[in-house]
């Protein structure tokens, strides 16, 4: 068989089997429409069952859909696909937290931290939790960080401002 026939063959598999779609690709990484990322990414996944970056995408999505045991799942198969994602743990941490389950999310944020130091939504998260659980002072510090990395992060921002505390 030729490079050209192989090739041909390629395609038609990759087209088949739709990792030739470039639109769900897309789709799955676009926050804007969470039903509409949440369905790209299952045809992501349906595609390529070992898309950590996928599941963590949907994971957000279902965030988004407030659907927190689909988000967990997701996040879950994420984590243990790319366990080095801080993202992944940080979305788990978001829905843990939605679901009231404050020590399981600051679990998740803390290790979201210790694998990306700089991750300033997740310093801001954990400044949330903080402010639930009455840990006034946590609270301010967390989002004070979470400034000190990215100035204009609105969840620390708005978590000051309802503790009446400064940036």
């Amino acid at each position: 068989m030729s490079v050209r026939s192989t090739v041909c063959l390629l395609v038609l598999a990759c087209g088949a089997a739709g990792c030739g779609d470039d639109t769900a690709a897309r789709n799955c990484q676009d926050p804007a429409d969470p039903k509409r990322q949440a369905a790209a990414c299952t045809q992501v996944i349906a595609a390529d069952p070992k898309s950590a970056k996928a599941y963590n995408n949907r994971c957000q999505a279902q965030n988004e859909l407030k659907q927190y045991e689909k988000s967990l799942s997701d996040c879950n198969m994420a984590i243990k696909l790319a366990p080095s994602n801080a993202s992944a743990y940080n979305n788990r941490g978001v829905a843990h937290e939605m679901k009231g389950e404050f020590d399981a999310a600051l679990q998740d944020y803390d290790k979201a931290v210790a694998l990306s130091p700089k991750f300033a939504v997740a310093y801001a998260n954990r400044g949330d939790v903080y402010a639930k659980k009455g840990d006034k002072a946590r609270a301010v510090t967390e989002y004070r960080q979470a400034l000190a990395i990215e100035p204009d992060n609105d969840i620390a921002l708005s978590g000051l401002k309802k503790l009446g505390a400064r940036p």
